[in-house]
């Protein structure tokens, strides 16, 4: 179900990405100090939408409170899962968002929208690296790559319930490393949903992070049938920090670790072995 909410608002994100390209020439819109209640006085006057962005650092955060995030048939329906007004809703602030950074003078470096069910308290989120938004726009990215180059979360939150200004969101000037953390884990998550793997095996346990340059990631599976012949999963996850290690062009590691949690087996590279692997 993760994979499938990520899917829906990706589409979204890209589509409208790829109708907000400015040409070089064109001077900026708007400063840098402005990009806040720029954002919020667009999805206000415009859309009609109530936004609190919030600048971190390098990360700004765009809060939106909700009604309701999911359809109300959700869970009896397959196909049905975000309420439908929520889509429109979506589009339109993601709109005025990619509008503004795009025609700025100095841009963040990532911005994360929050939207909110303040009801029953969900949180549901969509991260994006800015320098992918550019690229995007200005066609340098396939549409199917660009999807899954925005990290999603969602889970439920109790302290969202009635929570109109973001009293609960924990903002932070988000870096890189962390970023790549959750696209990597993100990208695995989908590697376990395409054919025929996810037809004989599911991921159990998933987790990676960073710790004194080191980056590990660890993992467990359950096997659901027996496959005709055993998929290369530790290459299947090496090859998805590698590409994103070199797409980003992050050198700030030391080496890399990728345990498997059930065997117990560890296998480290060091960072010259990383850059010497080719991309697939």
């Amino acid at each position: 179900m993760r994979a499938k909410i990520g899917l829906v608002f990706s589409v979204i994100f890209c589509g409208f990405l790829l109708a907000g390209c400015f040409p070089d020439d064109i001077q900026p819109s708007y400063k840098e100090a402005d990009i806040p209640v720029t954002i919020k006085k667009i999805c206000r006057e415009e859309f009609k939408l109530r936004v609190l962005p919030i600048r971190v650092g390098n990360t700004l955060w765009v809060y939106a409170p909700q009604p309701r995030l999911l359809h109300a048939d959700f869970g009896k329906k397959p196909e049905k899962i975000f309420d439908e007004d929520l889509l429109d809703k979506a589009r339109n602030i993601l709109t005025s968002i990619s509008r503004v950074l795009l025609s700025s003078d100095k841009a963040p470096d990532f911005f994360v929208l929050v939207l909110s069910d303040i009801n029953i308290g969900l949180d549901y989120s969509l991260t994006a690296n800015i320098l992918d938004i550019k690229k995007s726009a200005a066609g340098m990215i396939p549409w199917n790559e660009a999807n899954k180059r925005y990290v999603i979360g969602f889970e439920q939150s109790v302290d969202a319930k009635g929570d109109v200004r973001g009293e609960h969101l924990k903002v932070y000037d988000l870096k890189l490393a962390e970023f790549l953390s959750r696209l990597i884990v993100q990208r695995v998550r989908m590697f376990f949903q395409e054919e025929p793997i996810k037809k004989y095996f599911s991921l159990k346990d998933v987790n990676a992070g960073f710790r004194d340059k080191v980056f590990t990631f660890e993992y467990s599976t359950d096997k659901k049938l027996e496959p005709k012949e055993n998929p290369d999963i530790p290459r299947a996850i090496l090859n998805s920090i590698v590409y994103c290690f070199k797409t980003y062009e992050f050198k700030d590691f030391a080496r890399v670790k990728i345990r498997n949690l059930q065997g117990g087996a560890i296998v480290v590279y060091e960072s010259k072995d990383i850059q010497a692997i080719s991309i697939e």
